[in-house]
């Protein structure tokens, strides 16, 4: 009987060591690391770079600092990395030196491995609403159909690959030919809201541009709705995708604290660099939609070039 009692007592004794250990480690806070890449091109029409590095370095270091606390772990080392090739960005998350990235999703399923990403979000419109590529024209120039943009004045988005494939796989289905091969007058500008200017004061006929823009530039003047219209859209949720690399040790807790950005002043802040109010949960899988995207504009570019 007393082996018993003695047994007995070491196994309470025994669990209730292992359960203070445990509640004991979950009490502690855990440091970890946080570095984010930005791809600069995707966000510099939205201010000069020492302003957004100012931002996302002292900003969003900030917020997950408080956020951290409230949630029992330590941001130790943070800050915010803006690349302008994308490749750099790459070869910086293949080498363990970012824990997160920002970037346009058609270049994130070209040049990161779909393995080595993690849960992701996305910032969206208000209400949710998800972002688009638009091709636009002036009303009075009798552009109803791709087989209308020859000869006239284009203007695109600069460094926006994406934006390039769109109008480009629009003129290979229609015409058979590469959108710089059917006498076009092509420019460039660094904000959508521009070229929507442009097109509005008859400086240019068509332009690539995107939905956010067209809807702000609407509410700031009504008569643009008038003087201009869409030919076409692409659908693609979000200009920037975010995502944590694969095995990131607070995934999750990170994540509902991006989540949790629309709720607070300062997130409500560094959302306003990115002109989108509202996030949501983005999946790997969503990148799926890119690859069908450029493998189609793929196929066309080799069909029309034999």
């Amino acid at each position: 009987m007393k082996n018993n009692t003695k047994q007995l007592l070491i196994i309470i004794l025994t669990y209730t060591s292992m359960f203070c250990s445990l509640a004991f480690s979950e009490e502690q806070p855990k440091n970890i690391r946080l570095n984010m890449g930005y791809y600069y091109n995707s966000i510099n029409d939205r201010a000069n770079r020492t302003d957004i590095e100012i931002s996302l370095n002292f900003w969003a270091k900030e917020l997950f600092d408080a956020e951290a606390k409230k949630n029992n772990f330590v941001i130790a080392s943070s800050k915010a990395i803006l690349f302008d090739r994308i490749e750099d960005m790459q070869s910086a998350f293949n080498d363990g030196q970012l824990d997160l990235i920002v970037a346009p999703p058609l270049l994130i399923s070209r040049y990161f491995k779909r393995e080595a990403l993690g849960k992701g979000f996305v910032g969206m419109l208000e209400g949710k609403k998800p972002e688009a590529l638009l091709l636009i024209a002036r009303t009075d120039k009798n552009i109803n159909g791709i087989k209308d943009l020859q000869g006239k004045r284009l203007e695109l988005v600069e460094d926006d690959e994406l934006a390039d494939i769109f109008i480009d796989t629009l003129t290979l289905k229609e015409l058979k030919k590469n959108y710089k091969n059917i006498d076009l007058t092509i420019q460039r500008q660094k904000k959508s809201n521009r070229i929507i200017l442009d097109i509005f004061f008859d400086k240019i006929d068509i332009g690539i541009v995107y939905s956010s823009s067209y809807t702000l530039m609407q509410e700031l003047n009504p008569d643009i709705k008038n003087k201009i219209k869409i030919l076409s859209e692409l659908p693609i949720k979000g200009r920037n995708f975010s995502f944590f690399r694969r095995g990131y040790p607070l995934i999750n807790e990170l994540t509902n604290v991006a989540m949790a950005f629309p709720e607070s002043p300062r997130g409500k802040q560094i959302l306003e660099i990115f002109r989108t109010p509202e996030i949501i949960h983005c999946d790997v899988d969503e990148l799926n939609k890119f690859d069908t995207i450029y493998s189609e504009y793929f196929q066309l570019k080799n069909k029309a070039n034999k």
